[in-house]
């Protein structure tokens, strides 16, 4: 009897955890439980047949954590999954029990370094060898998005009689690192035709589960599975430990069962005598029936920003940056923001600690300059500094306050002499910041969805990989760019190129450069833009305030000129929040259509 048949008529009691249970029952919190595959086969096999024989009907091969982000090679990847694999056949013919073997999966990782062609294909070779082991059920656990899952679930179809499982973790709030609700897996995953059945793992303990899926309505009868942790774990003198509560875990899957889940076991500090207690307290019980009901996706209305109505005629469009101060004086950041906004300035957008130098939080003084000036205002946000938890809650404050654009970037890394006393973050790269923030769109803030934009560094040898990175944020939804400061000839031909192979709004940087000072640390110590020494000359050591401000103006309305017919609009960059010599840039910018 194949997997589908079997559930068919009966519900399916899985394992439970191999890595917390490997290391409880052999005294061992050193090795790396996937490596046992090779070193330590017998023990790994040992642990099957205990679950086997708590009531077991399905057993996960131990192959979680089993691809390049923890073995070196493809080759030993390749190899563990085989041993893997073996080890739980011989587990199940040992225990002369009908047992299905499902091949285990852990997330399928990106860390945004990789291409993700790369880490597709390096999936899908995995999936390949699970397949030549004989696999037909295959298990992916602890997601926390599609992006991998739902090509791979078809790419496994394709390959004849096989049975799919996804399932995702969520914390306790009821959302994935992501940022997905449990709705909106729910939406997804129940129409995605390659997926056998879906459900929840880890991250979560049985009665957080059972609050997040006791209102829950599937919209039809496919599979649902439910692993949730034995609890949460307390380090206890350098030790991950669960406490042994097998009768309330118990207690909370039956409760969870009752609305029609199919599928039930085992996570993180789960072991045999949970999945024993589990199997005899639901041997009597009527199998529990789904709620069924039509999910209605939570769209919202499309989303729109401060600047839609000025492109969609095709005007052009001046978003000025200015830089929060180091300490608390705002002044002349809102003196600024009010003499840009005299000269109808469009957007406000406030910069998040560039350079990784600390100054004040961007979103917080953006909704004092909205608020007060009355300006729509776009600060950005910087994956450095804030891991998922800390840029969810500054999203849903910002939101709160009115924000409603915002720029994502990755952010610079932090310099080499603070490293070790100043942590860099990055959970997130600005792609994976805009993917989850699209999923907040469609769940949280779908009555009125905010939009963002993404910046764009030009440069680079390959122009080709930057434009593929530009339409990965497109797809994710990026509204429009804001690009580097642009300056030679050299820049707007490459400007030029891109905006002929990519369908978006640009919005050309401007940097004035106030004097000889200025544009030679421009020109030597920032990277990433480019100043030739034929304009760094134009100024003159001597110079006055008022004389470098008319050549720095001159050389901005110069390069406005070339862009003007590919650029969408214009963003200045203020120096020293010098907001009157940006204004009059402006007004001269503007005369270029004029004529």
């Amino acid at each position: 009897m194949n997997i589908a048949a079997y559930l068919k008529e009966h519900r399916l009691i899985t394992d439970g955890a191999m890595g917390t249970y490997y290391q409880k029952k052999y005294k061992d919190e050193q090795i790396f439980v996937e490596r046992a595959n090779t070193e330590a086969p017998e023990r790994v096999k040992e642990i099957h047949l205990d679950y086997i024989a708590a009531g077991a009907k399905l057993i996960r091969t131990n192959t979680f954590a089993t691809n390049t982000m923890f073995f070196d090679t493809m080759e030993e990847v390749t190899e563990n999954i085989k041993a893997g694999y073996q080890i739980a056949e011989k587990a199940v013919a040992e225990s002369g029990s009908e047992v299905f073997i499902a091949a285990d999966l852990g997330p399928i990782y990106d860390s945004g370094e990789e291409a993700y062609e790369d880490v597709l294909a390096e999936y899908k070779t995995i999936c390949d060898t699970f397949f030549a082991c004989g696999a037909r059920i295959f298990l992916f656990e602890t997601l926390s998005d599609f992006a991998y899952v739902s090509p791979l679930a078809a790419y496994i179809k394709e390959k004849g009689d096989t049975f799919v499982i996804a399932q995702f973790s969520f914390d306790k709030s009821g959302y994935t690192k992501s940022g997905i609700s449990v709705k909106r897996v729910i939406e997804l995953a129940a129409g995605d035709d390659a997926i056998d059945a879906y459900g929840f793992n880890c991250g979560v303990e049985a009665a957080h589960l059972y609050q997040l899926l006791k209102d829950a309505e599937f919209p039809n009868e496919k599979y649902l599975t439910a692993l949730p942790n034995a609890g949460y774990p307390v380090v206890l003198r350098g030790k991950t430990v669960y406490s042994s509560n097998e009768r309330y875990f118990v207690e909370m899957q039956k409760k969870i069962e009752v609305l029609g889940v199919d599928i039930l076991g085992g996570c993180c500090g789960t072991e045999p005598s949970y999945i024993e207690k589990l199997g005899q307290a639901l041997e009597e019980s009527p199998r529990g029936k789904k709620r069924i009901g039509q999910i209605v996706p939570e769209a919202g209305e499309k989303s729109s920003h401060a600047l839609e109505e000025k492109f969609a005629k095709k005007e052009k469009v001046y978003i000025v940056e200015l830089d929060p101060p180091f300490q608390t004086d705002i002044a002349k950041v809102m003196n600024g923001a009010k003499l840009l906004k005299e000269n109808q300035v469009d957007l406000i957008t406030l910069a998040d600690s560039p350079m990784a130098r600390a100054r004040m939080d961007a979103g917080l003084l953006a909704e004092k300059v909205q608020r007060e000036v009355g300006i729509p205002v776009m600060p950005h946000i910087c994956c450095r500094d804030k891991n998922v938890l800390a840029l969810r809650s500054t999203l849903l404050g910002d939101y709160m306050a009115g924000i409603r654009q915002f720029l994502f970037i990755t952010g610079d890394p932090v310099a080499r002499e603070f490293k070790g006393k100043i942590s860099s973050v990055f959970d997130f790269n600005s792609i994976k910041l805009m993917n989850y923030v699209k999923e907040m769109n469609a769940d949280v803030f779908a009555e009125d969805p905010v939009c963002y934009s993404g910046a764009l560094n030009y440069h680079g040898v390959n122009v080709d990989a930057i434009i593929k990175r530009m339409q990965l944020k497109i797809a994710e939804g990026c509204t429009f760019f804001l690009t580097q400061p642009i300056y030679t000839d050299a820049d707007v031909e490459r400007i030029r190129y891109i905006k002929e192979h990519v369908d978006t709004r640009l919005i050309c940087g401007i940097m004035p450069l106030v004097s000889y000072k200025n544009a030679l640390f421009v020109c030597n110590e920032m990277p990433g833009i480019h100043i030739t020494r034929d304009i760094v000359y134009r100024y003159d050591k001597e110079m006055t305030r008022e004389e470098a401000e008319a050549v720095a103006t001159q050389i901005s309305v110069e390069t406005a000129k070339k862009l003007y017919d590919v650029a969408d609009g214009f963003y200045m960059m203020t120096p020293f929040n010098r907001a009157g010599l940006i204004s009059n840039i402006i007004t001269e910018i503007r005369k270029i259509g004029e004529r």
